[in-house]
């Protein structure tokens, strides 16, 4: 009598089987890490930029209250390929500390900004105050 050498072609399929769903589940959870990966780097980079984004906002409110003394102002500007759009308006006006030789308060010159900042592209926002001199 003869015997059989190898394997039947059940095995071979059960085999083929085995093999192809183990590189079908790979396959997604590499898809997976990788869109995950893409995603963690995209929120550091829109955080980094965002602190970037305040202090330039800061200055140019600063620069423009300087010269114009308006109670709104807006514009756009781009970090790390980022662009922020943003709108500031008066909440309030604070005075400056008594001298010890006045008598008189002095008058409220300072105001408080709120800062609205909104990334179209990424569909973020925040906001922030700020004081202007």
């Amino acid at each position: 009598m003869k015997t059989n050498q190898g394997f039947t072609l059940i095995e071979v399929l059960i085999a083929a089987v085995i093999l192809f769903s183990s590189l079908a589940i790979t396959a997604q959870l590499y898809s997976a890490s990788s869109l995950s990966a893409e995603k963690a780097a995209n929120t550091a980079q829109y955080y980094q930029s965002a602190e970037l984004v305040i202090t330039n906002i800061k200055s140019q409110l600063r620069e423009r209250y300087q010269t114009t003394k308006q109670k709104e102002y807006s514009g756009v500007t781009q970090a790390f390929g980022f662009e922020f759009e943003w709108q500031a308006t008066t909440q309030t006006m604070i005075t400056p500390p008594m001298e010890v030789d006045e008598d008189f308060p002095p008058d409220a010159r300072f105001p408080i900004f709120v800062v609205e900042v909104e990334a179209p592209k990424s569909g973020r926002s925040f906001q922030f105050r700020v004081v202007a001199w």
